[in-house]
C-alpha cells in the first residue's frame, strides 16, 4: 500500500507537517487517468497538503536541461517509453513504449559472463551483476572499433571486486550487453529496437513539431 511508503517518507523521512506544504508528484506517461485522481485525492483528504501538482517524469527530465520541448527516453528497470513533448505538453498518442529495459540488459550481461566462464546465479547475484552493469556498460557508437580494441588491446578491461573478495573482469562485454536495446533479438525478444523506435516517434509526430 502506497499509503505506507508516504507516512514513512512525510513523517519519519523528511519530518514535516504536510498541511503546511505543496507537493510535487511524478507519474509515468500514459498513466491512467483514474490513477492519478486517487493519488491527488490522499494527498488532500488524508495528508491536507495545500497545493498537489502532479507531473510526467519526462517533463520535468526536460525541465531539468532547462528545455520545455523534445524527446525523452526514459528506460527504467522493465519497461522503456519514448516521449515526445511540446511546450511542456506531452504528446500521448506518438508515446512509444518497449518492454526491453535495465533487467534485460543485467541478464544478458549474466549471460555474456558466462561465456567468459564467471557462473553467475540468476536470482542470487543479479543485483552484484547490476551493479557491474552500473560500473562499466555503455553504449558503443562505433561497434567496429570496440570490437577491435576488445580484440586487439586490453583497453576496455575493467576489474569488479565481488562480495566474497574475489575480482572478476569484464572487456568486451561492457558495451556488447546495451546492443540488446538496439536489437532486441539478442535477449529473445521482437519489435523494434530503440533506435528505430525513437526515428518512428519522431516521425509521427506533426511535420511543423519535428
Amino acid at each position: 500500500d502506497m499509503t505506507h511508503l508516504w507516512d514513512y517518507t512525510f513523517y519519519e523521512r523528511l519530518d514535516v507537517d504536510p498541511s503546511q506544504c505543496k507537493i510535487l508528484l511524478t507519474e509515468p506517461p500514459l498513466n491512467p487517468t483514474q490513477n492519478r485522481r486517487r493519488m491527488v485525492q490522499t494527498m488532500f483528504e488524508k495528508y491536507n497538503f495545500s497545493a498537489v501538482k502532479v507531473e510526467v517524469q519526462a517533463v520535468l527530465s526536460l525541465y531539468g536541461q532547462g528545455l520545455t520541448t523534445g524527446l525523452v527516453v526514459d528506460s527504467g528497470d522493465g519497461v522503456t517509453h519514448i516521449i515526445p513533448i511540446f511546450e511542456g505538453y506531452v504528446l500521448p498518442h506518438n508515446v512509444k513504449r518497449m518492454d526491453l529495459a535495465g533487467r534485460d540488459i543485467t541478464e544478458y550481461l549474466i549471460k555474456l559472463l558466462f561465456l567468459r566462464g564467471y557462473a553467475f546465479n540468476r536470482t542470487a547475484d543479479f543485483d552484484t551483476v547490476r551493479q557491474i552493469k552500473e560500473a562499466f556498460c555503455y553504449v558503443g557508437c562505433d561497434l567496429d572499433l570496440e570490437k577491435k580494441l576488445a580484440l586487439e588491446t586490453t583497453i576496455l578491461d575493467q576489474k569488479f571486486e565481488l562480495p566474497d573478495g574475489n575480482f572478476v573482469t569484464v572487456g568486451r562485454e561492457r558495451f556488447e550487453a546495451s546492443e540488446a536495446l538496439f536489437r532486441p533479438e539478442l535477449v529473445g525478444k521482437e519489435g523494434f529496437g530503440l533506435s528505430q523506435m525513437v526515428f518512428d516517434v519522431i516521425n509521427s509526430t506533426p511535420y511543423d513539431l519535428r
